[in-house]
């Protein structure tokens, strides 16, 4: 059995499955998958402000949405969808 491999959506952090989606968007060379259109649009309004490196708070936030991901299941919370 093949693994899948999974990205993480810059702006709220849900898991995505890139082949199962084509909200994709190429910033510095680089691809980023994104779970709705409203996360896309946000991420290319202000890219750098999805991408800067992560301090306490942001570590924070990770950990919120690892709670929620666990909590919501992969669908995540109806603001994304």
């Amino acid at each position: 059995m093949e693994a899948h491999a999974k990205a993480k959506d810059p702006v709220c952090g849900m898991t995505v499955d890139p082949d199962a989606t084509d909200l994709v968007y190429v910033h510095g060379g680089r691809k980023y998958y994104f779970c709705a259109k409203g996360c896309q649009t946000a991420f290319e309004k202000n890219p750098r402000k999805y991408l800067k490196r992560k301090g306490f708070f942001g570590r924070f936030l990770d950990r919120l949405s690892k709670s929620n991901q666990e909590t919501f299941g992969s669908g995540g919370p109806s603001c994304c969808h």
